[in-house]
């Protein structure tokens, strides 16, 4: 069905279609460029599945437009003409992800951090307002000519403090990228949300999906029981941020996009800074004087550094899943497999002690002598 304009909106051209319906170029009475969104209605369709879908595309206009984030599209104007319901968004000039990893493949590690990085702003603060957007993918970040990436279509979003309007036991969204509860029908939060960033991300710096197949019950089982294929050469925090992302259990996840955010700015070091990143556990940062003076003049408060006698102790890696883990480190942080040096110093320790009680228990108390015994 075509158009030539809906509710005072002079249709321009047709920009695509969705999962829930058409997008167009449109104008408005003031000369304003937009874009505009109708809902499909397909043949046949009954009763009920028409209430869900227009209350699903009633709930989108209604989330997005509380929303107002510069990672977030706006929405403008909702309504309906006929028979015909509309949401009316601002017009993005630029691309979506997907397009970019469809004609480029995978994109350089440095402009995937700033794209994540991007859409967890608007997520965090999405969530924070109440609204899981449920439908995360490359196909929904769109890229704009100025470099900025905005989040877009919440057509499958809600709103935490409303009844759900999706009957138990199906499932919305994308089956590439939907997080195992969603897969499941079950209740979804702000976590689900971090699932579908974590396998948008994997195809960013990859160029492939993480769960592939060829029809929608196979991705979803291994969406539900397996782990995609290891990243490689890319650097490793990038690497455990998106396998964090991906955990089956929600609260192995990261719990809210700010955390995203502070575990990829916090392991990238800016070239040239003075300010060196410290890993986790050591207080504040060490400011490095970069200045010849200060690199040439020895430090004489401390004393040379002899080369250590003792024997060096190899890096570990965790026995269950190959993990590299440091020997000070309680457990292996992707499976929870404790550290077999600290296990074996913890069975030293103890059998030390015991030897030592048993060792006092087996002497002989010697007896005190009394005054009138000593010197004779």
């Amino acid at each position: 069905m075509s158009f030539d304009s809906i509710g005072g909106y002079s249709i321009t051209r047709e920009l695509g279609q969705g999962g829930m319906g058409k997008v167009y170029q449109a104008r408005s009475s003031r000369g304003e460029t937009v874009a505009l969104k109708t809902v499909l209605w397909p043949e046949n369709m009954d009763p009920r599945t028409r209430w869900e879908v227009v209350e699903r595309f009633q709930r989108e206009a209604r989330a997005a437009r509380s929303l107002d984030h510069p990672n977030i599209c706006q929405v403008l104007d909702i309504g309906a003409d006929d028979d015909t319901f509309f949401i009316v968004m601002e017009f993005l000039d630029g691309q979506t992800v997907g397009d970019l990893i469809q004609f480029a493949g995978a994109v350089k590690v440095e402009r995937a951090m700033e794209i994540i990085i991007s859409v967890c702003e608007g997520l965090a603060y999405a969530h924070e307002q109440g609204i899981v957007h449920r439908d995360i993918k490359p196909d929904n970040i769109m890229l704009l000519r100025d470099g900025r990436a905005k989040l877009t279509d919440f057509g499958l979003a809600s709103i935490t403090q409303e009844a759900s309007v999706t009957q138990t036991g199906t499932t919305l969204g994308t089956f590439f990228y939907m997080s195992p509860e969603q897969a499941k029908g079950s209740k979804l939060d702000a976590r689900s949300d971090i699932f579908s960033l974590g396998a948008t991300f994997y195809e960013m710096v990859t160029g492939r999906r993480p769960f592939l197949g060829d029809a929608p019950g196979e991705v979803i089982g291994q969406v539900l029981s397996s782990d995609p294929p290891p990243i490689e050469n890319v650097p490793s925090h990038i690497s455990r941020t998106v396998n964090k992302c991906l955990r089956k259990a929600p609260h192995h996840r990261f719990q809210n996009a700010r955390e995203i955010i502070q575990s990829l700015r916090m392991q990238t070091a800016a070239p040239g800074s003075k300010t060196a990143v410290i890993p986790s556990g050591r207080p504040g940062p060490v400011y490095v004087d970069s200045s010849p003076t200060a690199r040439a003049a020895p430090d004489k408060t401390r004393p040379e550094e002899k080369p250590a006698s003792r024997k060096r102790i190899p890096d570990l890696s965790c026995s269950k899943c190959n993990e590299p883990m440091s020997k000070n480190t309680p457990s292996c942080w992707r499976c929870g497999t404790p550290n077999p040096l600290l296990q074996s110093r913890k069975h030293r320790q103890q059998h030390s002690a015991a030897m030592q009680d048993a060792l006092r228990d087996l002497t002989p108390a010697k007896k005190k002598r009394s005054w009138f015994r000593r010197g004779r």
